[in-house]
């Protein structure tokens, strides 16, 4: 029987490990931040603090907290008043919400991904900090290593910045060892994981001869390595879903309809994949019906 927590303590407990996941990603995503802005420039991103582009002067630790930092200096630098660009709380924002997107993973002991191989434990931090499931573990690493590294790549996108072949080449070579080691949602690790990895990747390859932008098509294949073809399948119909629906808001303001693919689009699909990946043949269903059945109403 796994050792577990009364409610009453269980519920802080829960509370704080989300908290520490989301400032995890903030933190994370605000380093991110740092990568995207000095590597296309040559400049080293481990050695020198942060500091403002305009002046230089180093950033102070408390002005450095992610999102509440930008929002408490009202967007401007301390010392010399240039404004930060807005995208530096975004991105922060959006590394807390992967934080979430793993916690709720976590949370639900493998129950947002295909029946088989997780789902049937207790759920809650308790049980994750006095028995760790560290299949279940390693899995959520993959998934929050993937979401973050696309992350990235969609920072490199925005700044037309190439991303470097060692760069890719690294990525692939962690994000494929973390799966091959942790196995996937529905495949065990070793050999199993190895196929599904490659096959996922292979998959990604193709997929990717219809996108005409190389960051994107290198995030497809880390996608393919981590989730593997059907995980990748699901993605990319997300994907393109929500491609359509930012197109379809600049059509709604009066521009073209442009549908126009990028890693931020395959980031947004691949959080939303890795929650719903269980009921994605029920959605289908539903969508399918609700299609004919205007079909024929019409």
């Amino acid at each position: 029987m796994v050792a577990s927590l009364n409610w009453p303590v269980a519920w802080p407990v829960d509370a704080t490990l989300v908290a520490f996941l989301c400032v995890l990603g903030g933190n994370v995503a605000s380093f991110l931040n740092v990568v995207a802005h000095r590597a296309p420039r040559g400049i080293s991103v481990v050695r020198g603090g942060s500091a403002c582009p305009a002046c230089g002067s180093p950033v102070r630790w408390h002005d450095n907290v992610p999102v509440f930092g930008w929002i408490l200096l009202g967007g401007r630098c301390r010392d010399c008043g240039s404004p930060i660009a807005w995208r530096y709380p975004v991105v922060e924002a959006v590394g807390m919400l992967i934080g979430a997107v793993v916690a709720g993973e976590l949370f639900a002991g493998g129950r947002t991904w295909p029946p088989g191989r997780f789902g049937t434990g207790r759920i809650g931090a308790d049980v994750l900090l006095m028995q760790p499931d560290w299949p279940l573990l390693l899995v959520c690493l993959a998934h929050a290593a993937l979401l973050f590294t696309v992350l990235a790549w969609a920072l490199f996108e925005t700044d037309d910045a190439r991303v470097q072949p060692r760069w890719f080449l690294g990525a692939c070579l962690g994000l494929g060892a973390l799966s091959v080691i942790g196995g996937g949602p529905t495949t065990p690790g070793g050999w199993p994981a190895m196929r599904e990895a490659a096959l996922g990747a292979g998959v990604a390859g193709l997929v990717g001869l219809a996108v005409g932008r190389r960051t994107l098509r290198q995030a497809l294949v880390l996608a393919g390595l981590v989730l593997g073809w059907q995980g990748l399948a699901g993605a990319a119909l997300l994907m393109l879903l929500v491609a359509g629906g930012r197109a379809g808001l600049g059509l709604a303001r009066g521009g073209p309809f442009v549908l126009r693919l990028s890693c931020a689009d395959l980031l947004g699909a691949l959080a939303v994949q890795v929650l719903v990946w269980r009921w994605w043949p029920a959605i289908g269903l539903v969508a399918w019906c609700m299609l004919r059945g205007d079909h024929e109403g019409g």
